[in-house]
């Protein structure tokens, strides 16, 4: 894991000495342990490098690295897991003068003996790169196929400049653009932008699973999939149900594989460990490691006072169960709301999910102890573990006999019971139901469950309940993106589950997720690893009928029978909360002065939603709605914007 910047100017243009040291020097979080560039002044072309040393912590592992024959030159940001394998590949066909035992070494001879577009079809791993030719004066940009790593290209007077973080753009001497009105929109709808956007209009992300060829003087990316996860998904369902494979061998393929990948994330030259909350991903993650590994393998919990948002004791049980060697901080609020002020400094973009928070607490946690920790993440996208997906199976069988102005009708019923004045009777209506516990969140669902009723098609349906604003921004772009998505794998006959299971692996996982771990953990020095983003691991799963992972009311019920081989039921199965903080609470608390300076803030810095910003608040403190989303998005945005005018002069 490390950080990666570049620039490859156009014919006549030159940059000030030092450009390059600079837009690679601020990603140092990424890569404390060493620093490297690359310049070739005759073509334009100029490399970084910050390294965050994982495997071979020789200097033969240094980057910017050339190829054993000189006409290649790569800088990687990333892991490829099955670099052994290819390795030995290489050696088959023909000797090679290999300098050391990277990954990064072994990418770079197979880009230049079979191409690129061979080598990452091949290779196993994430990783973000950029490849110059020096034969061809070509630059290839490659990202990994699921987006773990990131890559932002931006478009200026001297060409185009790149880098893991928009704190690379932004530190590029005179860089100067226009917002993206758009991008903002779909940010202060989902507390994320969505890929390939980005703050200003001349700035992209290259989108997961694609690379894209560049010369000296090109002034736009063309991103070129080689890779995609619906394609993936629904050609490995359509194999599977003509090859006519038992569901029984498929579940076995699957377990061995994630055994298999497990083993491969475990390899490393420094300390591994791993995130453990003691739901089911994360739990049969650890299970694996544990399987695999002599010693105990550490891992790493953080708590809080809070017993609606303390998942230390479910973990510590796991850990117990499980033999491992366990990390747990329990943290007062205090200490997390201590770094509300500091989030856009860890993102460099705008960014809301508030489980930004707790995530970057953990990792702070684990990075005193190891160097790689791996985790559940992207079990739910891939198995069909958010609540939306066990509602759509729900909805999909009851909208067949439910008229379309009922519906209607019970969605305005359900808004107007979820407010948040009326929490006093859902505590009575749920005790009345025989419902033990609190009712966290219950309100916040029960209106965003009436918004979804009112829909008018299943990718409205599926909009309405992945926003975050309530409804209140307009416009449809939102929807007209949810559609072009939709396009790379429609004509299929798939259930409403399955449709929004795609789409979260499509939008929500690149854009919030492996958004949200990888900046919060590379802002500490720690790399993550991801079992469950494995492409076979994918394939595999789709490749059994969705009712194999969602029946009966449970969700990932595949993940269940393959974690009860290592742990009892009872220390796993609890209702789905999410890794969540109070910020209901907190912004009518102690962050009720934030907030209202937030918001006027932001008023005058976006007029045009001054008027919804405001509203929005109102309504909040009064008691009318679940605003809280909006408000952080709100407010995320604008710390963000302040930032960025205060510390770069060029927003």
């Amino acid at each position: 894991m490390c950080g990666i910047a570049g620039i490859l100017t156009a014919p006549g243009r030159a940059v000030p000495d030092g450009t390059i040291d600079a837009i690679t020097d601020v990603l140092g979080h990424r890569g404390p342990d060493a620093r490297g560039v690359f310049r070739d002044r005759q073509a334009g072309l100029h490399l970084g490098h910050r390294r965050l040393s994982i495997v071979d912590l020789s200097p033969a592992g240094a980057q910017p690295m050339s190829s054993s024959s000189g006409r290649h030159v790569i800088v990687l940001n990333g892991e490829i897991y099955n670099h052994r394998e290819l390795r030995a590949d290489l050696e088959r066909d023909g000797q090679i003068g290999w300098l050391g035992t990277s990954d990064t070494e072994v990418l770079l001879e197979l880009c230049e003996r079979h191409g690129v577009e061979v080598a990452l079809q091949r290779a196993q791993g994430m990783f973000a790169f950029a490849l110059w030719c020096r034969d061809s004066g070509e630059l290839v940009l490659a990202r990994d196929r699921f987006g773990e790593k990131p890559l932002f290209v931006a478009e200026t007077p001297d060409g185009l400049v790149f880098g893991s973080e928009l704190e690379s753009i932004l530190a590029y001497p005179g860089f100067s653009d226009d917002a993206d009105d758009d991008a903002i929109d779909l940010f202060l709808q989902l507390s994320y932008i969505p890929e390939p956007l980005t703050p200003f209009r001349g700035v992209r992300k290259l989108p997961a699973g694609c690379f894209a060829r560049l010369k000296p003087g090109d002034r736009t990316m063309v991103p070129q999939p080689y890779w995609q996860a619906g394609r993936a998904a629904l050609e490995a369902r359509a194999k599977a149900v003509g090859s006519g494979v038992r569901q029984e061998d498929i579940i076995a393929q699957l377990s061995r594989r994630l055994q298999y990948v497990v083993e491969r994330q475990m390899v490393a030259d420094v300390p591994v460990g791993a995130f453990l909350s003691g739901g089911i991903d994360s739990t049969l993650v650890v299970a694996l490691m544990q399987r695999s590994s002599p010693r105990p393998v550490q891992t790493f919990t953080i708590g809080f006072k809070d017993e609606a948002y303390d998942e230390a004791p479910f973990a510590r049980a796991v850990a117990k169960h499980l033999g491992t060697a366990h990390t747990e901080v329990i943290l007062d609020w205090r200490e997390a709301l201590d770094l509300v002020e500091s989030l856009p400094d860890i993102y460099s973009e705008p960014f809301a999910d508030s489980s930004q928070l707790p995530t970057y607490l953990v990792s702070r946690v684990a990075r005193q102890s190891v160097t790689v920790c791996l985790s559940g993440d992207a079990g739910d996208e891939i198995f069909g573990g958010y609540n939306r997906h066990l509602f759509a199976t729900q909805y999909e069988r009851a909208r067949a006999f439910i008229p379309s102005p009922f519906r209607r009708s019970l969605g305005h019923a359900l808004v107007g019971l979820a407010q948040p004045r009326r929490q006093r009777l859902l505590q009575w209506l749920k005790a009345s139901a025989g419902k033990s516990g609190g009712t966290r969140l219950l309100g916040e669902k029960l209106e965003k469950l009436g918004s979804a009723l009112h829909s008018s098609s299943d990718l409205a349906l599926y909009a309405s309940l992945v926003r975050r604003d309530g409804g209140l921004v307009p416009g449809e772009g939102l929807l007209r993106g949810l559609e072009s998505v939709h396009d790379t794998f429609a004509g299929h006959d798939l259930s409403l589950a399955e449709i929004m299971m795609l789409l979260d692996t499509l939008t929500y996982l690149p854009g919030d997720i492996l958004t949200k771990v990888d900046r919060a953990a590379m802002a500490v020095s720690l790399e993550t690893r991801i079992p469950f983003l494995d492409h076979e691991v994918l394939e595999l799963a789709w490749s059994l009928p969705i009712s194999t992972r969602i029946s009966e009311g449970r969700t990932k019920n595949v993940l269940r029978g393959l974690l009860n081989e290592y742990v009892p039921p009872a220390l796993v199965e609890r209702p789905k909360a999410g890794f969540g903080v109070p910020i209901e609470s907190w912004l009518k608390g102690p962050l009720r002065g934030w907030i209202t300076d937030q918001v006027h803030a932001f008023s005058r810095s976006y007029p045009r939603h001054a008027t919804v910003a405001r509203a929005a608040l109102a309504s909040y403190l009064e008691g009318r709605s679940h605003g809280h989303h909006f408000l952080w998005n709100i407010a995320m945005l604008q710390a963000w914007q302040q930032r960025c005018f205060h510390q770069t002069r060029r927003c």
